[in-house]
């Protein structure tokens, strides 16, 4: 019989897909969490049961209490397992032991874009034939799945650099698609994060970055929003790339995946047919239905530049069409760090509408809100969705609607069927 692990915050959408990994090796597994969303389907689906009130008696019976960012150390039952002096491991940590049991690594970290490059990369490994075991901070279009159970050749994961957990990992290969400033409720400075990731990378064999040497020529979309481009080395065509995918920074996304399949030496037509097959990630530019308006739009951006890059790319696919842009900001400290960023970009967006701040693990007292934002910015501002929908009703069938924001709010949409 396996070891007992409960999870402080299973429905995370890491802590998830670690929590199956153990189940399929045959852990008992088991967790806690409030939320009730796709991540808790998934994890019901394969068996694993989630207490949504605090079980004394299941951290009594369990070996080892893993836990998440999101869970303080006053909460009820991490103080609990800490007073039974309960084997303790950090969300990160476990990454880094069930990471450590695979030959090769392939992590990719970076402020920007790492979700929909890990995903990528996956595709073209299983296109190979390499059997990878993909471990994802979103839900695959395809299956709606933040996870693939693979072989123990290749462990394809998203490096994290919050709290460091990216540091518990030693990749044979590792991605940093970007660095900006970041989760500075942690790091505190810049410079700060800046060494973390430079920690990161000499914990890597190979290390991809940004390279000059690399470029895309004669961006354009199709009639469905599909990006168009060819992928070049030192301005010498690579290849033609026709993706499903619309938003204008998965060029960069599949410059890196296609830099890391090199390293690997697959085909360049294994690697095209991978990219052109790739459907993406579910809240990544991801195009939903509403019976009110032609086109609505939902999107993770919740940094000034990724909301920045999902507004112009709409502005290029919609050309001529209002884009109406609804962002729900991701915690208060982040809304303060980033202030004067978010008032560049949105000073200069005319439909605007800021919803309530998904506070995730903070009290408001700890930054800035939404309507504080709103109100500097003289722009609109809604307390909730009936509020919103009111707001939404002025504007025509024809108007673009972009959901940015790393929140709730897409969630919420759903389950009052504004979306399907």
């Amino acid at each position: 019989m396996g070891k007992k692990y409960y999870f402080l915050g299973i429905g995370g959408i890491s802590m998830s897909s670690l929590a199956i990994f153990l189940k399929e090796k045959g852990e008992i597994v088991a967790g806690s969490d409030v939320k009730n969303d796709h991540a808790i389907e998934l994890l019901k689906a394969q068996d694993i049961h989630i207490d949504n009130k605090i079980n004394k008696q299941a951290i009594m019976d369990s070996d080892v209490i893993v836990y998440s960012s999101a869970i303080k150390p006053n909460n009820e039952q991490f103080v609990y397992a800490q007073k039974l002096k309960k084997k303790m491991m950090t969300r990160g940590q476990l990454l880094g032991k069930i990471a450590d049991e695979f030959e090769n690594v392939v992590a990719i970290s970076g402020s920007h874009g790492k979700t929909t490059t890990t995903a990528m990369i996956y595709e073209i490994l299983n296109l190979a034939g390499l059997k990878p075991t993909l471990h994802l901070g979103g839900f695959r279009v395809k299956d709606e799945k933040n996870y693939v159970l693979g072989d123990r050749q290749f462990f394809v994961t998203e490096a994290c650099e919050y709290y460091d957990n990216f540091l518990n990992l030693h990749p044979q290969i590792s991605v940093v698609t970007n660095v900006e400033k970041e989760h500075m409720d942690y790091f505190k400075t810049f410079e700060r994060q800046l060494k973390s990731f430079e920690h990161f990378k000499r914990q890597s064999q190979i290390v991809i970055e940004e390279d000059e040497n690399f470029s895309a020529k004669n961006i354009r979309h199709d009639k469905n929003g599909g990006l168009i481009f060819t992928l070049c080395h030192r301005k010498q065509k690579i290849m033609r790339l026709h993706l499903q995918i619309c938003e204008n920074i998965n060029v960069k996304n599949c410059i890196f995946a296609y830099r890391v399949a090199k390293a690997l030496n697959i085909s360049d037509q294994t690697i095209k047919m991978a990219l052109e097959r790739f459907q993406g990630v579910k809240t990544r530019f991801e195009l939903t239905q509403n019976k009110h308006f032609k086109t609505l739009i939902l999107d993770y951006a919740h940094h000034p530049t990724e909301i920045k890059n999902s507004i112009d790319s709409a502005k290029k696919i919609y050309k001529g069409r209002k884009i109406v842009a609804i962002f729900q900001p991701h915690t208060f400290s982040r809304t303060k760090t980033l202030f004067g960023d978010f008032v560049k970009i949105f000073r200069k967006q005319d439909n605007l509408i800021l919803f309530k701040t998904y506070s995730a693990r903070e009290k408001e007292s700890e930054g800035v809100s939404a309507k504080d934002l709103a109100q500097f910015l003289n722009k609109n501002y809604a307390e909730s969705t009936n509020d919103l929908f009111r707001q939404l009703k002025k504007f025509d069938q024809n108007d673009v609607l972009l959901f940015v924001g790393a929140g709730d709010l897409p969630n919420i949409l759903h389950k009052k069927k504004f979306i399907s």
